[in-house]
């Protein structure tokens, strides 16, 4: 029974996936909304332990082609030991970027992004609090319905105080909204 069940869902993913002209995804005047959770890896030069991340993205699409996001991350962390000092640290990100979509009449749409953002940080060893970065991403988003998609996405962020290279990897499920309709 369980074979008969597990052949069903696979076949109903196939077909789903295999209808790609009904998956038109990003669109323009579309909102989307992003919950996510990755994994940020730390620049050694912050002395401090890499850390699993909360992150919610809203974007809007001008074009299909091309958007704008807002990403906001949390976490939580605490110095290497190696520092000896063991307050919690609290974390804050915050980025706004340019998006363009590669091939948005897909099933797969690959994009990049880039933009600038601040790094927050309390309590910090000798940096500022907040550090502006720039950052950049590649990523892709699978739309399994025409409106929800799975997401993919490496970030490098950047901080040029210091020369701090720190990089977030996350997937999350988006869901678009079309503000155009809601509107008529």
């Amino acid at each position: 029974m369980k074979k008969i069940h597990f052949t069903l869902a696979c076949l109903s993913l196939i077909s789903m996936v295999s209808t790609s002209s009904s998956f038109a995804g990003n669109r323009p005047g579309a909102l989307t909304a992003t919950l996510a959770g990755g994994y940020e890896y730390f620049a050694s030069k912050r002395q401090i332990d890499n850390k699993g991340v909360g992150t919610v993205m809203l974007g809007y699409d001008f074009t299909d082609n091309w958007g704008i996001e807002g990403l906001l991350s949390g976490f939580h962390t605490k110095f290497k030991n190696s520092v000896n000092d063991n307050r919690q640290i609290n974390g804050t990100l915050f980025s706004i970027n340019g998006v363009y979509h590669f091939f948005p009449e897909s099933v797969i749409e690959p994009y990049l992004l880039a933009g600038a953002g601040i790094t927050g940080m309390n309590p910090s060893r000798t940096d500022a609090n907040n550090e502006g970065n720039i950052n950049a991403a590649v990523g892709a988003q699978w739309f399994i319905l025409k409106s929800v998609a799975l997401r993919i996405e490496a970030r490098d962020l950047y901080t040029w105080v210091g020369g701090k290279n720190d990089v977030l990897l996350n997937a999350g499920i988006s869901v678009l909204i079309d503000m155009c309709n809601m509107c008529k």
